[in-house]
């Protein structure tokens, strides 16, 4: 990426913070992780940190069913998820297996899609045995 930014201490600290992480997080799970290490930080700067991130497009924001947004580190190729909406489980979608889908709607629409994460919500295959 080309574009100029400035990464201050605490930006620095929750991209950093998102790299390590396996995981989606949400803002008050990064303030967590971060404040032992930095005492003075507080939830509001990681919430203006992850603004100014994201409209650098070097994280990503998204609702997986969790009550809050969830933060991930923006990815050269675009990724997926499927939600269990009875266990709250989050499935990875490679994006092979929805590629067509948005190469038709771009296509049929004159619509250039820009979305990076696409979640589906449903019931997986364990919960449907259970029903």
């Amino acid at each position: 990426m080309n574009k100029k930014f400035k990464l201050t201490s605490a930006r620095k600290a929750v991209l950093e913070f998102l790299e390590d992480s396996s995981f989606h997080q949400t803002a008050a799970e990064i303030h967590q992780g971060l404040v032992e290490r930095l005492p003075s930080l507080n939830l509001s700067t990681v919430y203006r940190s992850l603004d100014y991130l994201i409209a650098r497009q070097l994280v990503s924001v998204a609702d997986i069913g969790r009550g809050s947004p969830v933060y991930e580190i923006v990815s050269d190729q675009p990724h997926h998820h499927l939600v269990c909406l009875n266990c709250d489980h989050v499935y990875d979608l490679d994006h092979a297996t929805v590629e067509y889908l948005f190469n038709q709607i771009e296509a049929d629409q004159s619509f250039e899609i820009r979305t990076n994460h696409l979640v589906l919500y449903g019931i997986c295959e364990s919960c449907q045995s259970e029903e």
